[in-house]
Formats: C-alpha cells, structure tokens, sequence
C-alpha cells in the first residue's frame, strides 16, 4: 500500500525549504521501504544549495 511521509524539499539556489506530503509508491520486487530516523546535511551540501557550487 503506497504510503505519505512527509519531506523536505529544497527547491532551488536561494530558495527557502520546504515541508511537503510525499507520496512514496509500493516496493517493486527485489525492493524495499526503509524508514529514516534522521539524516544530516554536510556544509558542501549547504554550500551547492546557496548557489556557491556550480552544477557544470
């Protein structure tokens, strides 16, 4: 049964995150739903977010 979770989304360079309802399908075969109790942000990844890396 597909299931709703929310995440965070970051839209773009500059852009404010945001909390949406996402809708995560049924596992196919072969794979499976993991549950995230937490996850971290490394500061590369806050660097690419405010437009400080470049995507080329």
């Amino acid at each position: 049964m597909a299931q709703q979770v929310q995440g965070v989304i970051a839209p773009g360079k500059n852009e404010p995150v945001r909390v949406e309802t996402i809708v995560i399908p049924d596992p196919g075969p072969g794979e499976a739903v993991v549950k995230i109790q937490a996850c971290g942000v490394c500061h590369t990844d806050l660097h690419y977010k405010q437009g400080g890396i470049n995507d080329e």
